[in-house]
């Protein structure tokens, strides 16, 4: 029987979660109005990003764990390299669609369908059985994400609506292997070593095609660009995970994934809102269905009854 302390321990876990769920909804929208405003890149929008929250998550980590946060456990480097170009790519990959397709679709199509990537890629390579609910999420996804197509706001993108749309696959599958990675890394490394370190590395990695980019367009447009980048870094980056992380000490992983489907489904209304992202009836029907389809995957099994 829970006592009232746990009750109130496990609310305050799932409001925190939720809270950083609904801060990390808010980046496609500011990102969006980036674009649209400004000739900044993805790539641009993604390396400053990093730069500022690496070092922020660092002192964070160091005022949890003081020197110990500097120390890693032997053969976990290459576990932090591969989250941060994990990391790399998703953002990368999701900044990207959303300038090519929008905040909205771009949204529920990379974090919706990353859950159930998940899901095949630990039967497969984790050997985690590939069980009927696995298979049943995956075509409701996959139907979800069809219909996502169809959309009004989709068919009205043109030639870039493919693009986008791979764009937003790619992010997704990279957000599945940084879940992996990040799943296998947690009970070796604190989880501010792996932001700190992924979202450091993510830097270094990005940081020759920055130079090559430039960041001209970052200076012409700093009116706009600075408060919008440090928006994107301080509130939805650091603080939401910062959220996030210590609403998982009170709550269950499992009620922390439902919750955080409050991220795509922020972002697609916060996209008809403000942007006037509509996605219309089939649109609006595969958001339910790709909601579904995590929900699916994310809620316990019903237990079996004894039999007598």
């Amino acid at each position: 029987m829970s006592t009232p302390a746990h009750t109130s321990h496990a609310t305050r876990g799932m409001l925190l979660v939720a809270i950083g769920a609904t801060l990390w909804s808010t980046t496609g929208i500011v990102s969006r109005i980036l674009f649209e405003q400004t000739d900044i890149s993805p790539l641009t929008v993604a390396f400053i990003r990093f730069v500022i929250a690496s070092p922020l998550f660092m002192l964070l980590g160091l005022l949890y764990q003081g020197s110990e946060f500097m120390k890693l456990p032997a053969g976990n480097r290459r576990w932090l390299i591969g989250l941060g170009l994990a990391q790399t790519g998703f953002q990368v990959g999701y900044l990207a669609s959303v300038k090519m397709i929008g905040a909205g679709l771009a949204t529920l199509i990379t974090l919706c369908l990353a859950p159930v990537l998940v899901a095949l890629l630990a039967a497969i390579l984790l050997r985690e059985p590939l069980t009927r609910r696995i298979l049943t999420a995956m075509l409701i996804a996959i139907t979800g994400t069809a219909l996502l197509v169809i959309s009004p706001q989709a068919l009205q993108l043109g030639s870039g609506l493919w693009t986008g749309i791979g764009l937003a696959l790619a992010a997704a599958a990279f957000y599945a292997g940084f879940t992996l990675i990040g799943r296998h890394a947690a009970g070796r490394v604190h989880p501010m070593q792996s932001a700190a370190f992924g979202f450091g590395v993510g830097a270094v990695t990005m940081l020759p095609l920055a130079l090559w980019s430039g960041f001209a367009p970052v200076l012409e447009g700093a009116a706009i660009a600075v408060p919008a980048l440090l928006y994107i870094s301080l509130i939805p980056t650091t603080l939401g995970y910062v959220f996030f992380f210590n609403g998982l000490r009170h709550t269950t992983a499992t009620v922390s994934s439902i919750l955080v489907l409050l991220e795509p489904l922020g972002a697609a209304l916060l996209a008809w809102l403000i942007l006037d992202e509509a996605l219309g009836t089939y649109g609006l029907f595969g958001a339910i269905l790709l909601t579904g389809s995590v929900v699916l995957l994310t809620l316990p099994r019903a237990q079996r009854q004894p039999d007598g």
